[in-house]
């Protein structure tokens, strides 16, 4: 029996739902479930249905998910627009149901994206929305860790190379890791530190393909800053090129950074993008 009023605890993000299947599990016979927008009753959830290319019959609002961002046009009348500005106030979540095109999956069904969190809004009738995915980045890797079985003597040569095939992954692809450690000269940008091992490529704008291995959509980082960069927690203020971080980490060692100018390249070309900063910023968890 459904208990929880929070529907994301029934639902797995990656997993395809059509609408007929929500209403089967949550029971719903509401037919405003056939809108972009819709609040099952009972529950202290918002669902977004998202088709990006949409069909000639349908509003032509322009919604894109790129990456954990997802930019989305509120309806025309503005009727839900409070609702999704103020969903963290109200207690409630925002559920992010999203395609391509109507029948990119079978039965029109919805890849289920996860729990998403009002950023920014801008304009009206319809206005603009921005949200970001708040999934734990983490819990699903964690799982997988803790599942991965005991320690066995056998497995250590194995276990060895894994390790070190990951380090490479982490440390980002060669060739872009190359170009940032000449552009840097083997240090990182924020902290200095010129241990070649321990530095890693982050990219600012997350990684789309080839096109997005440039010089200027990276920054040189040590490794535990680079997770801290990937998750919001820390950013490069394009305008002053000065660092900003997380409200978490104050009290932590990393307040130290807290307004350090970043060491960038000396060649302009290099350096890093300031529309890519200031959109990581936007994104960025600094409350």
């Amino acid at each position: 029996m459904i208990q929880s009023t929070r529907t994301s605890d029934y639902l797995e993000p990656g997993k395809v739902y059509t609408r007929a299947d929500l209403q089967d599990l949550f029971k719903i016979n509401d037919a405003t479930i056939n809108t972009g927008i819709f609040s099952p009753k009972g529950y202290e959830s918002i669902w977004l249905f998202v088709t990006e290319h949409k069909t000639s019959d349908r509003t032509a609002y322009e919604d894109s998910l790129i990456g954990d961002t997802l930019y989305f046009q509120g309806q025309t009348s503005g009727r839900t627009d409070i609702k999704l500005i103020e969903h963290e106030a109200r207690g409630q979540e925002v559920m992010v149901f999203y395609r391509r095109k109507k029948y990119e999956h079978p039965g029109a069904g919805f890849r289920y994206e996860g729990i998403f969190r009002h950023i920014r809004h801008s304009g009206s009738n319809p206005t603009n929305f921005v949200f970001q995915c708040v999934n734990d980045p983490l819990g699903e890797t964690a799982q997988e860790a803790d599942q991965a079985g005991a320690f066995s003597p056998s497995s250590v040569e194995d276990a060895r190379k894994r390790a070190l095939a990951a380090i490479v992954r982490r440390q980002g692809q060669p060739a872009f890791r190359r170009a940032l450690m000449v552009a840097y000269d083997g240090k990182c940008a924020i902290t200095g530190c010129d241990v070649k091992e321990a530095l890693e490529a982050a990219h600012i704008y997350p990684y789309q393909g080839a096109h997005t291995n440039d010089v200027t959509n990276g920054l040189l980082l040590r490794a535990d800053l680079h997770t801290l960069f990937d998750l919001g927690l820390i950013g490069i203020d394009p305008s002053t090129s000065t660092v900003v971080i997380s409200s978490r980490l104050h009290g932590t060692a990393y307040e130290e950074f807290a307004s350090r100018p970043a060491t960038l390249p000396n060649a302009l070309s290099q350096r890093p993008s300031k529309d890519a900063l200031a959109w990581h910023l936007a994104q960025a968890r600094l409350e």
